[in-house]
């Protein structure tokens, strides 16, 4: 019995391994182009490349494990149907529980996986992430530089440099200041550069003008300059460290420190509980979605149900039950304290398995 509990779980195992690197990579692929595309443009290090890349692989293998664990039973189930493996073990004595059995337990270790990579490596690897991009984002003098376009650092202020000479040198540089609410300030330059002292940021303008325009356009002033400098850390926004937020932190901490979490952030107790209750609930769909193909193809296995149909609507019920806990979360952050709802959508596929087991009668 051990050998062949072995054999089945081995069979639902290889594809699953199959399915996840092959969804994995794709995923990640379309995940990382944009985010390569960033960090060419910010002229990061290849360091910060090879970050990057790594950071994304569990928010891909996050989402991508329930499928991947869904599409592995059912291939493996439908090939041991097609090679009468099924019918022959069951003709040796082994009942309907016995692969039951199996499949729960290759579901429950791919479970496991996701319990892994969701309490332990995801908020992590999030949380990195996420602070990659938001210090590319604080290095103003970076983006100052390369932006060739129009900035708004903070409200009131427009930033635009024309080109980049070289480091910390450009030319053609209009800031425009209207914080003030008697005047507005429009400084041009042909030639500037930035000049940081111990995170001191000053633009130095040269050969350029200031205009000081009354708000209601009753005077203004042009003055000339040969060299003029402005300090640019008032333009910088005052947040200078990433916070996490709700994908940054495991579901555990987010439950229990929700309300820690939203004082010290821009995000609300309920935001941290709607994405806390969705990881924890997205732990059940592989168990749920395993059962379901593997128990699904076995009992309807027979001349009046074509396996295409079965496929088809096997994958429409897992589709579904993969975008209502999403869909829920959006519910869950308006209202926190309906959190058991989102958990509804796997216990409900579960509740659909037990009927499959009714129908055991009609296993051969």
């Amino acid at each position: 019995m051990k050998v062949i509990s072995k054999y089945l779980y081995i069979e639902l195992l290889k594809p699953f391994l199959i399915f996840s690197f092959t969804f994995i990579g794709i995923l990640w692929l379309v995940q990382i182009l944009p985010k390569l595309e960033s960090l060419v443009l910010n002229k990061q290090p290849l360091g910060t490349f090879f970050n990057v890349a790594m950071h994304t692989i569990p928010q891909v293998a996050y989402f991508v494990i329930p499928v991947a664990a869904f599409f592995s039973t059912i291939y493996a189930i439908n090939k041991l149907l097609l090679e009468t493996e099924i019918v022959a073990i069951s003709s040796s004595g082994f009942s309907f529980l016995f692969f039951t059995k199996i499949i729960f337990l290759f579901g429950l270790t791919v479970s496991l996986i996701l319990f892994f990579i969701t309490f332990f490596v995801l908020p992590k690897s999030a949380f990195k992430l996420q602070s990659i991009f938001f210090n590319i984002e604080q290095n103003f003098a970076i983006k100052f530089i390369d932006s060739g376009k129009f900035l708004h650092p903070i409200s009131g202020v427009t930033i635009y440099v024309r080109d980049k000479v070289e480091e910390n040198q450009m030319t053609g540089v209009f800031v425009f200041d209207d914080r003030n609410e008697n005047y507005s300030l429009l400084y041009s330059a042909k030639e500037a550069a930035i000049r940081d002292n111990d995170n001191i940021r000053d633009l130095i303008m040269q050969d350029g003008e200031l205009q000081i325009e009354s708000k209601d356009e009753s005077s203004i002033v042009s003055v000339r300059f040969e060299r003029f400098g402005i300090n640019l850390n008032s333009f910088i926004p005052e947040t200078q460290y990433y916070l996490a937020s709700p994908s940054d932190v495991s579901p555990i901490t987010g439950i229990m420190k929700s309300q820690e979490l939203a004082e010290l952030t821009e995000y609300s107790t309920s935001e941290y509980l709607a994405e806390s209750h969705m990881k924890l609930a997205s732990i059940l769909s592989p168990i749920a979605l395993c059962m379901l193909a593997g128990l699904a193809l076995i009992v309807f296995n027979s001349e009046r149900y074509r396996t295409t149909v079965i496929v088809i609507f096997l994958s429409m019920v897992a589709l579904v039950m993969q975008v209502a806990i999403i869909s829920l979360k959006s519910l869950l952050v308006l209202n926190a304290d309906v959190f058991f709802l989102i958990y509804l959508p796997p216990l409900i596929v579960l509740v659909g398995i037990l009927l499959i087991i009714n129908l055991k009668d009609s296993f051969s």
